[in-house]
Order: structure tokens, then sequence, then C-alpha cells
């Protein structure tokens, strides 16, 4: 198993070494900052799996380095574990709102550190395949075996952000490429509608070529193939005449060019069909952007109530009217409010004037919920159960309540706010709802 590294973020000489004394137990090499500007300046040569960091430092502290290390594409997979004397449940929300994976006091005990590395895939459990000693019990066959293999270990964290930027990069190089081959494809389509009616055309020809010793019945089908090819030819003309600019010389008798003629017209049938299908796309996307822009919710207000039930209602009228098949998916997110109060009272935002460490709670009531029950109002649901809208009109409509571990901010915590007025406006642009309309495939 290769050393993984960590580093140590303190201005503490002491509590430095006292860290790192325990992570070189666990075979870890160590690497040590004395302040975030020194850890950022580190990170921009050396890559590591794991980050302690402290609070209180000069400068800037450690929930402001926390917050530049989780903006940085490079670094922002690392865990960061915040190790310091700050204590209290506000604390451990704050740091998690800002990207922290939790909380260690600075007199951590061994094995409540050990455990957090192992979590990680940082260390594996040393007592595993140890064979037992001579005046030992015997393992009893229920008893799980020593011999199993050792779980696979994760990628260290700056491998995943590299192959995080991979991949983003591959993608806006796919996105070229297949604006590339939609390209060539339409001009394969093209060339081989106009070859197809060529070979049509010649088919029909060679058809009505008479035999040696022609029938009559030979004859006349020969003679009806003739009139009607000449009578689309003629319609066909006059269609394409008409689309044509006033001053366009008439066409020759030539029959490779009715051919290209005809030809063209099919391109242009199958290039309007497609114009249309991507401005029906245009449509649908713009529909989408729309209901995103004022989808964010009060504190207290239910994601799915009376008033969010008559906007669907217009939304789906609208997407009847495009005649869109599809699916209409409305994803709720809990915003990390600073809140007041317990849980036998209630929780409320807590007053402007307040700091974020005299918050009760970072978070929201419903944090542990994922019930669509809890977020619904009684018109909300009599709405998908009974309305024709969603039942007769091929759309599905698709609820989802996000807890709080699975809901996404749209807007990150700035690590200088300190005020609950300002903590909480953004808090409110992350309590929101989130459309996405899915167009059937056909």
């Amino acid at each position: 198993m290769p050393m993984k590294h960590a580093l140590v973020v303190d201005d503490s000489r002491s509590a430095q070494f006292a860290l790192k004394k325990q992570l070189e137990a666990h075979e870890l090499v160590v690497s040590l900052a004395a302040s975030g500007e020194e850890a950022l300046a580190f990170l921009e040569h050396q890559s590591v799996d794991v980050i302690f960091m402290d609070h209180t430092m000069p400068g800037m502290d450690g929930l402001q380095a926390l917050a530049a290390i989780k903006r940085n594409p490079r670094t922002a997979m690392i865990p960061v574990m915040m190790y310091t004397t700050k204590e209290g449940e506000v604390y451990v929300g704050q740091a998690r709102a800002l990207g922290g994976i939790g909380v260690l006091p600075k007199d951590v005990q061994p094995h409540v550190l050990f455990d957090m590395l192992q979590n990680l895939g940082l260390v594996k459990d040393k007592r595993t395949g140890v064979p037992p000693q001579d005046d030992a019990p015997r393992r009893r066959a229920s008893d799980a075996s020593d011999d199993a293999q050792p779980r696979s270990e994760p990628p260290p964290g700056m491998a995943l952000a590299a192959l995080m930027n991979r991949i983003i990069e591959d993608q806006a190089a796919l996105r070229v490429e297949l604006r590339r081959e939609r390209a060539a494809l339409a001009r394969e389509v093209a060339n081989e509608l106009i070859e197809a009616q060529a070979d049509r055309t010649e088919n029909v020809a060679a058809a009505v070529q008479p035999a040696t010793r022609p029938s009559k019945t030979l004859i006349a089908i020969a003679a009806f193939f003739v009139a009607t090819t000449i009578a689309l030819a003629t319609v066909t003309w006059s269609v394409f005449r008409s689309e044509r600019a006033p001053d366009a010389s008439p066409p020759p008798d030539d029959a490779v060019m009715h051919r290209a003629q005809v030809g063209e017209l099919e391109v242009a049938l199958h290039s309007e069909k497609t114009q249309a299908h991507a401005r029906y796309l245009q449509s649908i996307d713009a529909l989408q952007w729309a209901m995103n822009q004022h989808a964010s919710l009060p504190f207290d207000a239910l994601p799915f109530d009376d008033e969010r039930a008559e906007e669907l209602r217009d939304l789906l009228e609208r997407l009847i009217a495009l005649g869109f098949h599809g699916r209409v998916r409305i994803e709720s997110h809990l915003g990390e409010f600073c809140l007041v109060g317990d849980e036998s009272s209630g929780y409320a935002p807590a007053p402007a004037e307040l700091t974020i460490d005299a918050c009760t709670r970072i978070g929201h009531p419903a944090d542990d919920s994922a019930s669509l029950a809890e977020r619904q109002s009684l018109d909300f649901a009599r709405l998908l159960q009974s309305s024709p809208l969603v039942n007769d009109s091929g759309i599905r409509v698709e609820l989802v309540a996000h807890d709080r571990a699975h809901s996404l901010r749209q807007v990150p915590f700035p690590s200088d706010v300190n005020r609950a007025d300002d903590w909480n406006r953004i808090a409110q642009h992350n309590n929101r709802l989130e459309y996405s309309l899915i167009a059937n495939d056909d």
C-alpha cells in the first residue's frame, strides 16, 4: 500500500507535532503549514490525501482557508477535517456547510483518529489477517474469515480532482466533436437523398422500355408509368418554381437537372424539419430556464403548496400547446439556515443582528426527511392525482424531496459571512425548487 500524505495546518508548533506524531504512527507522510496562506501555497505544488485545519490562525483563519480550498477545482476533492478546540453544533454545521467533513478536538483520542483515517481509506486495520496465538481460542466456523481479501482503497484526493478536471476537458472536446459530426451527417443525408431519388427515376425509366415482343398489357402498364412520372415531375417542378425568386430562369428539360431539383426539395424539407425540432427544443429550454429563475422558497413555505400547484398547471398547459411529451421533474432542495430555538418549541431564522456563532443550529427542520407528504399541500396532491393535465397529456410529473445530505447548493457561502441575515439570505437562495423538462427521444 503506497504511503498516504497528510497536511497539518496550525499556527501552534506543539499542536502540529502532537498530531504529526500520531499520524506518523499510522505510516502517513506529514507536511506542516503554520497558516491558511501557507497551506494554499503548499497545495499549489503538492498533492495530499487529507488536510487537518486549525480554526484560529493569524491572517486567513481555518474556515476561510477551507472555503478557498473547496473553490479551487484542483483541491476541492481533498477531505478537510477541522482540528480545533472550538466546539458546538453551530460550528460543526458551519464547517460542513463550507465543505469540511467534520471536526476533531485537539485532544483527539488515538482510536477516534484511527477510525477517521480508516473511514477515509488512509489506513488499514493491521489486526486483519494476524494468525492467532497458540493459547488463543480457536475460531468457530461461524466467525468471519481472517483470510478475506482487503477492501480496495479509494484513490487519493488529488487523483480525484485531476480526474474531475480531465472529465470536464473531455466533455468540452466531445461537444466540439459532436457539432462537427452533426454537420457532416447532414451533408451525408442530403447526398444520399439526391442519389436515392436518381436511382428511383432511372429504375422507372428502365421499367417502361419496351421489350422485344411486348404484350398489350405491358404496353398499357408502361404507358401508365410514363404518364404518372410526367405528371409527378410537372407538379414537383411547379412547386419548386413557385418557391424560386421571380427572376430565376426556366429550367431546361434535362433529366439530370430535374433529379437535382427534386433532391433539393427533399433536402429543404429535411432541413425545415430539423430546424423546427431545434426551435421546439429551444422553447422547452426557455421554459425550464424561466421556471428556475424564481424557484427559491421562504424558510417556512411548503415546497409543493397551492401557489406552486398553480404554477405547475400553467407550465403543463404551455407544454401541451408545444406538443411536449416526456417528464417534468421537480426537486426540492433544503437551505442551511442560521436558526434559533429547540426541538420542542421549533426552530426559526435567527434575528438579523445575531452573529453566526450565536445560532442554535445550522440547517433546516426537515434536514433528515425526504418525505413528500411533509412538503406537499392537499391541492398540489389533488392536481397530480386527478388533473387531465397530468393523467391524459403524455406528460409525467416526478417530485423529489431531498434531505440535507442530498440537497445541492446553488449559491456557496463565502468564508467572511458572519451575520445571521447575510447567511440566511444565501440559505434562502438554496432553499428552492429545481425544474427539469425531459423530452422523450421520439
